[in-house]
């Protein structure tokens, strides 16, 4: 990269990879530096100079959703939108507000927007509500704290965790979504836990910082 970054947001459309905020340079973020691009084919960065509705812009979360559109949420929780073949714009995503944006992480998309919440929670919405719904049907997963949540395949999710009573354990499940409404009712997400036990047995001092599918 051509700039040293701490914090910052990253998203892949179109094979490439727009990372935004971090910059902390002695100058301090700018519209100049703001935001990079990795180009994949050819191993190439690039800074891009985007306008934003304020600067520094600091991303909590950002997500790829339809058309190509990346959705960012800052840390006041306020809910931008980019579309990197519309120009380097952002702009205002609607006008509601996350009220608690660092207790919602590793955002995720497959028909509705997934996250992991407090308290071992999986939490989802679509991306035009406001208010997030807890997945239902997962009390037998048994974890107090979810320390990781990624995409596994096209209909599920994987989610990391610590038991409490095997903290040296790293624990991981697949979990699947069913949505379903009855009629009257509201949307809601229902959970299948596919598989889950210990994928580590010594997990002492890990860090877990990321976690992705791959296909090899």
């Amino acid at each position: 990269m051509k700039m040293a970054r701490s914090g910052a947001s990253a998203s892949l459309v179109d094979d490439k990879i727009y990372v935004f905020g971090g910059a902390w340079d002695d100058g301090g973020a700018d519209s100049s530096n703001w935001t990079e691009v990795l180009d994949i084919e050819t191993g190439t960065w690039e800074l891009l100079s985007v306008s934003t509705p304020k600067m520094p812009l600091k991303i909590q979360q950002s997500v790829v959703i339809l058309e190509k559109k990346v959705y960012v949420v800052d840390e006041d929780g306020q809910h931008f939108s980019f579309t990197p073949s519309k120009g380097m714009l952002f702009l205002r995503y609607g006008t509601n507000k996350e009220s608690n944006p660092k207790d919602l992480n590793d955002w995720v998309i497959f028909e509705t927007l997934f996250c992991r919440g407090t308290g071992g929670r999986i939490l989802w919405r679509f991306p035009c509500e406001p208010d997030w719904k807890e997945v239902k049907g997962l009390g037998e997963l048994g974890c107090d704290d979810i320390i990781k949540l990624c995409i596994y395949s096209d209909e599920s999710i994987a989610v990391f965790w610590k038991p409490k009573a095997r903290p040296q354990e790293l624990w991981c499940a697949e979990i699947s979504m069913t949505r379903q409404k009855e009629a009257g009712e509201a949307w809601e997400v229902l959970g299948y836990i596919e598989w889950s036990g210990a994928v580590l047995s010594h997990s002492d001092g890990l860090n877990l910082l990321h976690a992705a599918s791959i296909y090899a």
